[in-house]
């Protein structure tokens, strides 16, 4: 017994395997016992943790009956049910764990091994125990998040943003100021009541309902429980202490007792109660506070707070984080829906897994008869698949399986003798044969595979020209008469061939007849002139005239060789001129007309050159060169005339782009400097009424009056710097005004009704803060902001009394 009080115990055990019977399937674990929690790992070093849950939540301890009899312990939370057999010592692992339990929940065989006083220590012990987990969470994945869906990436959900607790917004400042105000102005005195003077608003109050709310943090970055983090709306002003006076009375010291025992119960401060109530009533308040504060539940001013654990558990749901929505859970109903779309989930990864068959996976994934079924029926098929058709025997153990198995195997063997008949390797294919009818088939397909072999390789001998092997091939008058046919015509071709090459020596031997033994000898005669024309034709197709003269034989076959090379001698003349070399033309001319022709067309040229080089001149204003291309007084006075054009042009181009010094340089006369000394004050005229108009644009003032020259452009000067300064003096006041600061304002006013507007403006802004702090119920700030005697009787009305809590003691 001394051990079981210990609370605390480890050792191994066998438990269920994710739901499936203790019989059929079980895992070795290593668990470990410490008050209420319990977790079990993959090692005794405690590394690689696989589960967890909590003894406070068993709804069910009982023995283990039917296909988990060969267990010690089935306990049942939500959303869970684990078989347990231990390996050593399992009187002291009951005792614990029924201990642990609620009595009710220890089943009436075992109600044996409750403790009360073991319970009662556990109560004391680890009352303020953490609960852990107690759904089942399969870790298929290394990750932190549960599995999604293997179809698709699930998207993160958005998370849901509790409403958080209502809090006394400041009044937000007007954006009417360039920029934001960040100092209260200063107080707006009145002559009627100097005497309560004091600091005015900064700006008008919005209003409570319009007041933002502070936004929820976001789930994603800190992951806690709203039942765990309360966010209280915030309390009323405590009540102040009252003085501390020796001879207070009973009546007072009760008053102010009941003060702070209501404000502790209003705002559930659960300590402050428990030091402050007296009586049986008061007490009754104090502990159902304390049991709803124990429970977690929410009462009617945590609807709020209810409705984000809400948000909150649908969130985790959603993006797959069951061990942080089980934290969410509060009724059987929540774990439940945990359970639901965990078991969706996992449902959806073994369908995938099953669908890409992936074994492995699978086997992890499968949990119910039928699933499990359903690996063994994707493990056969896989071997099957790959032709292991024995190790599929061995894993077939159904009727249903056997037959796919050996269908399979039969398909297969079929498939195989297909593929060798097919390929020629008949005795391969003979050892899958299985009947008399398949090995006479095969038989019968090797003999048609022989004499399709037979006649391809005698098509293929004939086509060559291999006459002895294709005779040997052959089968029936009908090759014999195909091969024979075939030698004839081949015959006829080598024997024209070697005629048309002048091969009549292997003309005689193809030559089989008198008439085509007298064919070669007449086309051997008739062979040399035969030559002789095509070697002429070729000579003169070359313009190799002394060859085909070598060549020529009659008078008819000279006069063509001349009359070609005349033409081909005055097409090389036309060709020399054509590309400017006139003295291999005057070389080729042999008549005095040729050469007169040639003499005028080199003139020609030369007097074109000159026009071409003197346009070339003037274009890039080389005077010196294009005069001396001159011939006559004609051509030079047009070269100084274009001359002259081309200055006068570049004058006015120089001028137009403010270059007046470049222009003075080319001008020839005083008219035209005059000109250019015009243009370039008309330019520096346009350049400081620009700069003139650009300074005032820019309200550079003093820089506009350095470029005044005419009493107008001193007075619009002076009128635009007035009208700028009126303009920033009104922008001013204007800002100082919304922002509140009174002294800035008054600085800048000019006029008694600016000072009465300012005035009026700046006492609304003191009555809306006021009203404000008054619906706050801020009564400090209140009077401060006060300024009559009627103001500061009305907060004195609405104001708690003043009482001090260190007057009770």
């Amino acid at each position: 017994m001394a051990a079981v009080m210990t609370m605390t115990k480890e050792g191994w055990c066998l438990k269920t395997h994710r739901g499936s019977k203790f019989n059929k399937r079980s895992e070795r674990r290593y668990f470990k016992l410490e008050g209420f929690n319990v977790a079990y790992f993959k090692k005794d070093t405690l590394a690689d943790r696989t589960g967890k849950f909590d003894l406070r939540k068993v709804t069910e301890i009982s023995a283990c009956a039917g296909e988990d009899s060969d267990a010690d312990l089935v306990l049942v939370l939500p959303g869970k049910r684990i078989c347990v057999k231990f390996e050593a010592d399992a009187e002291a692992w009951k005792t614990l764990m029924c201990s642990a339990a609620a009595q009710s929940a220890v089943a009436a065989d075992l109600q044996a091994y409750h403790s009360e006083e073991l319970h009662a220590a556990f109560s004391g012990t680890y009352a303020a125990q953490k609960g852990v987990s107690s759904a089942s969470v399969l870790k298929y994945t290394s990750g932190a998040s549960f599995l999604t869906s293997p179809r698709a990436e699930t998207p993160k959900a958005t998370a849901p943003k509790p409403a958080p607790a209502p809090e006394a917004v400041a009044p937000a400042a007007r954006s009417l100021a360039p920029k934001s105000r960040d100092v209260e102005p200063e107080a707006v005195a009145t002559t009627a009541a100097a005497e309560y003077a004091t600091e005015a608003p900064a700006a008008s109050p919005i209003p409570a309902e319009e007041a933002p709310a502070a936004p929820a943090a976001s789930p994603r970055k800190e992951k806690k429980s709203p039942r765990k983090s309360k966010t209280k709306a915030a309390p009323a002003p405590a009540p102040e202490p009252a003085p501390v006076s020796s001879a207070a009375s009973d009546e007072e010291l009760e008053a102010n007792r009941k003060e702070w025992y209501n404000f502790a119960m209003e705002n559930k401060d659960l300590q402050m109660a428990k030091e402050l109530y007296v009586g049986h009533e008061e007490e009754a308040r104090v502990k159902a506070l304390e049991a709803e504060a124990a429970t977690g539940c929410a009462a009617a001013g945590d609807a709020d707070l209810e409705a984000a654990r809400v948000e909150w558990l649908e969130f985790h749901v959603k993006a797959g984080e069951y061990e942080d929505a089980l934290q969410m859970c509060v009724d059987d109903k929540d774990y439940a829906l945990v359970h639901d779309a965990q078991e969706a989930n996992r449902g959806e990864w073994l369908a995938h897994s099953l669908a890409s068959e992936d074994v492995y996976s699978a086997g992890n994934y499968a949990v119910t008869e039928e699933e499990l079924a359903a690996v063994e029926d994707l493990k056969i098929k896989k071997e099957l698949k790959a032709g292991n058709y024995g190790k599929a025997k061995k894993l077939a153990k159904t009727p249903a399986q056997h037959e796919l198995v050996d269908a399979s195997e039969e398909a297969a063997r079929k498939v195989w003798l297909d593929y060798h008949t097919q390929a020629g390797e008949f005795k391969e294919a003979g050892k899958y044969t299985v009947s008399d009818g398949e090995a006479a088939a095969l038989k019968a397909a090797e003999a048609a595979y022989h004499e399709s072999e037979r006649a391809t390789t005698f098509e293929a001998a004939l086509a060559a020209g291999k006459y002895e092997q294709a005779k040997k091939l052959a089968s029936g008058e009908a090759e014999l008469a195909q091969l024979d046919a075939k030698r004839e015509a081949d015959r006829k071709e080598w024997f024209n061939y070697s005629m048309d090459t002048g091969d009549f020596k292997n003309c005689y031997v193809y030559a089989i007849s008198e008439e085509e033994e007298a064919a070669v000898k007449a086309a051997e005669e008739a062979y040399p002139e035969k030559c002789r024309v095509e070697w002429l034709t070729f000579y003169l197709a070359e313009s190799d005239w002394k060859h085909a003269r070598d060549l020529c034989v009659t008078e008819a076959e000279y006069a063509d060789v001349d009359a070609k090379q005349a033409a081909q001698r005055k097409a090389n003349i036309a060709a020399a001129k054509e590309a400017g070399d006139f003295k291999k033309a005057a070389k080729l001319a042999e008549a005095d007309d040729e050469k007169d022709d040639v003499a005028q067309a080199e003139e020609a040229h030369t007097e074109k050159s000159r026009q071409d080089w003197l346009s070339y001149y003037i274009e890039v204003s080389d005077y010196s060169k294009a005069v001396g291309m001159c011939i006559t007084p004609e051509e030079e006075a047009g070269v100084d005339e274009k001359f002259e054009a081309k200055r006068v042009a570049y004058v006015a181009e120089m001028c137009k782009q403010g270059k007046f010094h470049v222009a003075k340089q080319y001008a020839l006369n005083e008219e035209e400097i005059a000109k250019c000394d015009e243009h370039e004050e008309a330019q520096q005229e346009a350049s400081r009424l620009e700069w003139f108009d650009f300074y005032l644009c820019e309200c550079k003032f003093d820089k506009a009056g350095e470029l005044a020259c005419t009493t107008e452009e001193f007075a619009r000067v002076g009128a635009e710097e007035s009208s700028f300064n009126e303009k920033c003096r009104l922008e001013w006041l204007s800002h100082h005004t919304a922002k509140g600061d009174y002294v800035s304002a008054l600085g800048l006013v000019v006029s008694s009704e600016e000072q009465d507007e300012l005035k009026s403006t700046m006492e609304t802004y003191r009555v809306e803060h006021l009203k404000y702090y008054m619906e706050i119920k801020d009564y400090a700030k209140a009077k401060s902001t006060a300024c009559t005697k009627e103001e500061l009787a009305a907060i004195d009305e609405v104001a708690p009394p003043k009482t001090g809590w260190f007057g009770l003691f």
